[in-house]
Protein backbone atom coordinates (compact mmCIF):
# COMPACT_ATOMS: atom_id res chain seq x y z
CA UNK A 1 0.00 0.00 0.00
CA UNK A 2 1.14 3.46 -1.09
CA UNK A 3 -0.83 6.69 1.07
CA UNK A 4 -0.29 9.95 -0.13
CA UNK A 5 -1.56 12.86 1.76
CA UNK A 6 -3.16 15.61 -0.01
CA UNK A 7 -3.08 19.38 0.66
CA UNK A 8 -4.02 22.65 -1.03
CA UNK A 9 -6.27 22.97 -3.72
CA UNK A 10 -7.59 21.09 -6.74
CA UNK A 11 -4.02 21.66 -8.57
CA UNK A 12 -2.14 20.26 -5.88
CA UNK A 13 -4.31 17.20 -5.10
CA UNK A 14 -3.64 16.21 -8.66
CA UNK A 15 -0.30 16.28 -8.22
CA UNK A 16 0.05 14.45 -5.36
CA UNK A 17 -2.56 11.79 -6.41
CA UNK A 18 -0.41 11.21 -9.59
CA UNK A 19 2.59 10.84 -8.10
CA UNK A 20 0.90 8.60 -5.57
CA UNK A 21 -0.26 6.61 -8.34
CA UNK A 22 2.95 6.05 -10.60
CA UNK A 23 4.76 4.79 -7.07
CA UNK A 24 1.96 2.39 -6.27
CA UNK A 25 2.06 0.72 -10.15
CA UNK A 26 5.93 0.82 -9.78
CA UNK A 27 5.28 -1.52 -6.05
CA UNK A 28 2.11 -3.52 -7.79
CA UNK A 29 -0.16 -2.31 -5.02
CA UNK A 30 -3.02 -0.22 -4.07
CA UNK A 31 -2.78 3.69 -3.61
CA UNK A 32 -5.10 5.05 -0.91
CA UNK A 33 -5.72 9.23 0.07
CA UNK A 34 -4.93 10.90 3.42
CA UNK A 35 -7.27 13.56 3.96
CA UNK A 36 -6.28 14.71 7.16
CA UNK A 37 -4.91 17.57 6.63
CA UNK A 38 -8.46 19.12 5.42
CA UNK A 39 -9.59 19.07 8.79
CA UNK A 40 -6.51 20.04 10.67
CA UNK A 41 -6.50 23.47 7.83
CA UNK A 42 -10.12 24.34 8.17
CA UNK A 43 -9.24 28.17 7.19
CA UNK A 44 -7.67 27.38 3.79
CA UNK A 45 -10.75 28.52 1.53
CA UNK A 46 -11.25 28.07 -1.29
CA UNK A 47 -8.56 24.93 -0.89
CA UNK A 48 -9.45 23.72 2.33
CA UNK A 49 -11.54 20.97 0.99
CA UNK A 50 -10.92 17.03 -0.69
CA UNK A 51 -11.79 18.13 -4.58
CA UNK A 52 -11.27 14.87 -6.59
CA UNK A 53 -14.69 13.85 -6.48
CA UNK A 54 -15.39 15.58 -9.57
CA UNK A 55 -13.12 12.58 -11.49
CA UNK A 56 -13.92 9.55 -12.43
CA UNK A 57 -10.41 8.13 -10.20
CA UNK A 58 -11.31 4.70 -7.78
CA UNK A 59 -10.30 7.00 -4.55
CA UNK A 60 -9.84 4.85 -1.58
CA UNK A 61 -9.08 6.77 1.88
CA UNK A 62 -6.65 5.75 4.59
CA UNK A 63 -7.40 5.49 7.77
CA UNK A 64 -5.67 6.97 10.88
CA UNK A 65 -3.60 3.83 12.27
CA UNK A 66 -2.90 3.39 8.46
CA UNK A 67 -1.38 6.72 8.28
CA UNK A 68 0.01 6.63 11.18
CA UNK A 69 1.66 2.64 10.20
CA UNK A 70 2.74 4.06 6.62
CA UNK A 71 4.85 6.15 8.84
CA UNK A 72 6.38 3.54 10.90
CA UNK A 73 4.95 5.16 14.05
CA UNK A 74 3.15 2.79 16.62
CA UNK A 75 1.29 5.30 19.16
CA UNK A 76 -0.94 4.90 22.09
CA UNK A 77 -4.59 6.62 21.80
CA UNK A 78 -2.96 8.94 23.95
CA UNK A 79 -0.37 9.53 21.96
CA UNK A 80 -1.92 9.65 18.86
CA UNK A 81 -4.24 12.45 20.56
CA UNK A 82 -1.34 14.41 21.11
CA UNK A 83 0.09 14.02 17.41
CA UNK A 84 -3.41 15.63 16.29
CA UNK A 85 -3.04 18.45 18.41
CA UNK A 86 0.85 18.84 17.42
CA UNK A 87 -0.50 18.99 14.29
CA UNK A 88 -3.39 21.35 14.45
CA UNK A 89 -0.51 23.60 15.85
CA UNK A 90 1.75 23.18 13.26
CA UNK A 91 4.53 21.62 15.19
CA UNK A 92 6.31 19.77 12.63
CA UNK A 93 9.12 19.37 14.71
CA UNK A 94 7.08 16.69 15.83
CA UNK A 95 7.06 14.41 12.89
CA UNK A 96 10.94 15.41 12.44
CA UNK A 97 11.30 13.34 15.44
CA UNK A 98 10.24 10.11 14.05
CA UNK A 99 12.22 6.85 14.72
CA UNK A 100 14.78 5.92 11.77
CA UNK A 101 12.42 2.98 10.46
CA UNK A 102 9.62 5.67 9.14
CA UNK A 103 8.29 5.14 5.80
CA UNK A 104 7.62 8.83 5.56
CA UNK A 105 8.88 10.23 2.60
CA UNK A 106 8.68 14.26 2.58
CA UNK A 107 10.98 15.53 -0.28
CA UNK A 108 13.08 18.70 0.58
CA UNK A 109 12.19 20.02 -2.95
CA UNK A 110 10.03 19.85 -5.75
CA UNK A 111 12.63 18.75 -8.72
CA UNK A 112 12.20 14.94 -9.50
CA UNK A 113 14.73 12.41 -8.24
CA UNK A 114 14.96 8.78 -9.48
CA UNK A 115 15.19 7.59 -6.51
CA UNK A 116 11.38 8.21 -5.74
CA UNK A 117 10.88 5.22 -7.71
CA UNK A 118 12.99 3.38 -5.40
CA UNK A 119 10.78 3.84 -2.24
CA UNK A 120 9.73 0.45 -0.93
CA UNK A 121 6.02 -0.68 -0.22
CA UNK A 122 4.16 0.97 2.28
CA UNK A 123 5.63 4.35 1.80
CA UNK A 124 3.53 7.62 2.89
CA UNK A 125 4.09 10.62 0.15
CA UNK A 126 4.21 14.17 2.09
CA UNK A 127 5.06 16.69 -0.68
CA UNK A 128 4.01 18.66 -3.38
CA UNK A 129 5.62 16.45 -6.19
CA UNK A 130 5.19 19.38 -9.09
CA UNK A 131 6.50 17.87 -11.99
CA UNK A 132 5.66 15.60 -14.94
CA UNK A 133 8.14 13.14 -14.36
CA UNK A 134 7.02 11.73 -11.46
CA UNK A 135 4.29 10.10 -13.02
CA UNK A 136 5.28 10.11 -16.34
CA UNK A 137 5.38 6.29 -16.60
CA UNK A 138 1.64 6.02 -16.29
CA UNK A 139 0.62 9.34 -18.04
CA UNK A 140 -2.07 7.32 -19.81
CA UNK A 141 -3.69 6.18 -17.18
CA UNK A 142 -3.55 9.09 -15.24
CA UNK A 143 -5.15 10.64 -17.92
CA UNK A 144 -8.00 8.19 -17.77
CA UNK A 145 -8.16 8.91 -14.18
CA UNK A 146 -8.42 12.46 -14.70
CA UNK A 147 -11.58 11.79 -16.75
CA UNK A 148 -14.68 14.01 -15.40
CA UNK A 149 -17.34 12.61 -13.76
CA UNK A 150 -19.58 14.86 -14.14
CA UNK A 151 -21.88 16.31 -17.46
CA UNK A 152 -21.51 20.46 -17.77
CA UNK A 153 -23.40 22.74 -16.47
CA UNK A 154 -25.86 24.47 -19.23
CA UNK A 155 -23.44 27.67 -19.26
CA UNK A 156 -20.61 25.73 -19.42
CA UNK A 157 -21.67 24.23 -22.68
CA UNK A 158 -22.39 27.23 -24.23
CA UNK A 159 -18.71 28.25 -23.15
CA UNK A 160 -17.56 25.49 -24.74
CA UNK A 161 -18.92 26.05 -27.80
CA UNK A 162 -17.89 29.41 -27.68
CA UNK A 163 -14.19 27.88 -27.53
CA UNK A 164 -14.50 24.89 -29.93
CA UNK A 165 -16.22 27.32 -32.46
CA UNK A 166 -12.81 28.76 -33.53
CA UNK A 167 -8.71 28.08 -33.02
CA UNK A 168 -8.78 28.66 -29.44
CA UNK A 169 -6.25 29.37 -26.00
CA UNK A 170 -6.93 29.65 -22.76
CA UNK A 171 -4.82 32.97 -20.76
CA UNK A 172 -5.29 32.45 -16.74
CA UNK A 173 -4.92 34.72 -14.49
CA UNK A 174 -4.19 33.54 -11.16
CA UNK A 175 -4.81 36.74 -8.29
CA UNK A 176 -6.97 35.87 -5.57
CA UNK A 177 -4.96 34.56 -2.67
CA UNK A 178 -2.18 35.28 -4.50
CA UNK A 179 -2.79 39.08 -3.43
CA UNK A 180 -4.26 38.80 -0.59
CA UNK A 181 -2.25 36.37 1.21
CA UNK A 182 1.27 37.96 2.03
CA UNK A 183 3.05 35.17 1.83
CA UNK A 184 2.12 33.98 -1.26
CA UNK A 185 2.96 37.09 -2.48
CA UNK A 186 6.08 36.45 -1.43
CA UNK A 187 6.98 32.98 -2.21
CA UNK A 188 4.75 32.81 -5.38
CA UNK A 189 4.63 36.31 -6.86
CA UNK A 190 1.90 37.94 -9.02
CA UNK A 191 2.58 37.68 -12.66
CA UNK A 192 2.98 41.23 -14.55
CA UNK A 193 1.11 42.66 -17.42
CA UNK A 194 4.65 42.78 -19.25
CA UNK A 195 4.16 38.80 -19.11
CA UNK A 196 1.17 38.38 -20.55
CA UNK A 197 0.98 41.38 -22.89
CA UNK A 198 4.74 39.04 -24.06
CA UNK A 199 3.18 36.15 -23.90
CA UNK A 200 -0.10 37.33 -26.18
CA UNK A 201 2.25 38.67 -28.73
CA UNK A 202 4.17 35.46 -28.88
CA UNK A 203 0.93 33.02 -29.06
CA UNK A 204 -0.53 35.62 -31.49
CA UNK A 205 2.33 35.52 -33.93
CA UNK A 206 2.39 31.59 -34.05
CA UNK A 207 -1.37 31.13 -34.27
CA UNK A 208 -2.70 34.83 -36.10
CA UNK A 209 -6.21 34.60 -35.49
CA UNK A 210 -7.05 32.63 -32.48
CA UNK A 211 -9.36 33.71 -30.07
CA UNK A 212 -8.12 34.27 -26.35
CA UNK A 213 -10.36 32.90 -23.61
CA UNK A 214 -9.14 34.41 -20.18
CA UNK A 215 -9.90 32.66 -17.05
CA UNK A 216 -9.27 33.95 -13.88
CA UNK A 217 -10.43 33.64 -9.69
CA UNK A 218 -10.99 37.73 -10.09
CA UNK A 219 -12.41 38.46 -13.57
CA UNK A 220 -13.49 41.50 -12.97
CA UNK A 221 -9.64 42.47 -11.87
CA UNK A 222 -8.53 40.67 -15.30
CA UNK A 223 -10.71 42.98 -17.55
CA UNK A 224 -9.34 45.97 -16.46
CA UNK A 225 -5.38 44.10 -16.04
CA UNK A 226 -5.88 42.91 -19.91
CA UNK A 227 -7.90 46.31 -21.08
CA UNK A 228 -6.38 47.02 -24.64
CA UNK A 229 -5.85 43.61 -25.86
CA UNK A 230 -7.96 42.33 -28.70
CA UNK A 231 -10.25 39.75 -29.38
CA UNK A 232 -10.36 38.25 -25.50
CA UNK A 233 -13.14 36.34 -23.64
CA UNK A 234 -13.42 36.95 -20.02
CA UNK A 235 -14.41 34.23 -18.63
CA UNK A 236 -16.31 34.21 -15.45
CA UNK A 237 -15.57 31.20 -13.48
CA UNK A 238 -17.23 32.27 -10.09
CA UNK A 239 -20.93 32.49 -12.42
CA UNK A 240 -22.33 29.01 -12.43
CA UNK A 241 -19.14 27.12 -13.07
CA UNK A 242 -17.15 24.81 -10.39
CA UNK A 243 -13.16 24.21 -10.44
CA UNK A 244 -14.07 21.47 -12.36
CA UNK A 245 -15.76 22.91 -15.45
CA UNK A 246 -13.48 25.58 -15.05
CA UNK A 247 -10.72 23.32 -15.57
CA UNK A 248 -12.49 21.14 -18.86
CA UNK A 249 -13.16 24.30 -20.29
CA UNK A 250 -9.61 25.29 -20.04
CA UNK A 251 -8.38 22.17 -21.25
CA UNK A 252 -10.43 21.82 -24.05
CA UNK A 253 -8.77 25.03 -25.69
CA UNK A 254 -5.71 24.13 -28.18
CA UNK A 255 -3.00 26.16 -26.72
CA UNK A 256 -2.30 28.07 -23.50
CA UNK A 257 -1.03 31.18 -21.40
CA UNK A 258 -0.52 29.98 -18.29
CA UNK A 259 -0.15 31.46 -14.85
CA UNK A 260 2.32 30.10 -12.11
CA UNK A 261 -0.74 27.92 -10.64
CA UNK A 262 -0.67 24.13 -10.48
CA UNK A 263 -4.62 24.50 -11.55
CA UNK A 264 -3.48 25.94 -15.09
CA UNK A 265 -0.65 23.56 -15.42
CA UNK A 266 -3.41 20.88 -15.18
CA UNK A 267 -5.65 22.21 -17.49
CA UNK A 268 -2.65 22.61 -20.30
CA UNK A 269 -1.51 19.29 -19.69
CA UNK A 270 -4.69 17.68 -19.83
CA UNK A 271 -4.82 19.49 -23.53
CA UNK A 272 -4.67 16.50 -26.18
CA UNK A 273 -3.61 19.11 -29.01
CA UNK A 274 -0.75 17.56 -30.99
CA UNK A 275 0.04 20.78 -32.36
CA UNK A 276 -0.35 22.55 -28.37
CA UNK A 277 1.51 25.74 -27.46
CA UNK A 278 1.82 26.53 -24.15
CA UNK A 279 3.68 29.39 -22.83
CA UNK A 280 4.73 29.28 -18.98
CA UNK A 281 6.30 31.69 -17.03
CA UNK A 282 9.98 31.75 -15.93
CA UNK A 283 10.83 31.50 -12.79
CA UNK A 284 7.86 29.49 -11.96
CA UNK A 285 8.45 30.98 -8.15
CA UNK A 286 9.80 34.38 -7.29
CA UNK A 287 11.34 32.83 -4.50
CA UNK A 288 14.72 31.49 -5.47
CA UNK A 289 14.23 28.36 -2.71
CA UNK A 290 12.23 26.32 -4.62
CA UNK A 291 13.63 24.29 -7.33
CA UNK A 292 11.33 24.42 -10.03
CA UNK A 293 13.67 23.01 -13.30
CA UNK A 294 11.72 20.49 -14.31
CA UNK A 295 8.18 21.61 -13.57
CA UNK A 296 7.62 23.08 -17.08
CA UNK A 297 7.15 19.69 -19.05
CA UNK A 298 10.01 20.16 -21.84
CA UNK A 299 7.35 19.34 -24.59
CA UNK A 300 5.70 22.47 -24.00
CA UNK A 301 7.21 25.03 -26.61
CA UNK A 302 7.39 28.73 -24.42
CA UNK A 303 8.85 30.29 -21.66
CA UNK A 304 9.15 33.93 -21.20
CA UNK A 305 11.93 34.96 -18.89
CA UNK A 306 11.81 37.35 -15.75
CA UNK A 307 8.11 38.66 -15.70
CA UNK A 308 7.21 37.93 -12.48
CA UNK A 309 6.63 40.55 -10.45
Amino acid sequence: MIITRLTGGLGNQMFQYAAGLALADKRRTVLKLDVSWFRENTGWAPHGRYALDGFLLPAQFSTEDESLRASGVRLTRSERFSLTIARLLHFRQYERGLPSTSRLHRPGSFRFSPDFFSLPDGTFLDGLFQSELFFQPVSLQVRRHFSFRFPLSARAKEILESVQSRPSAFVHLRRGDYITDPRFGREIGILSARYYRAAIDRLSSLHPGVRLHVFSDDPSGAAEFLNGFSDLSIVDPNRQLDAHETLRLMASCQHAIVANSSFSWWAAWLMDHPDKTVIAPAPWYVASTHDTSDLVPKSWSTQLADFVS
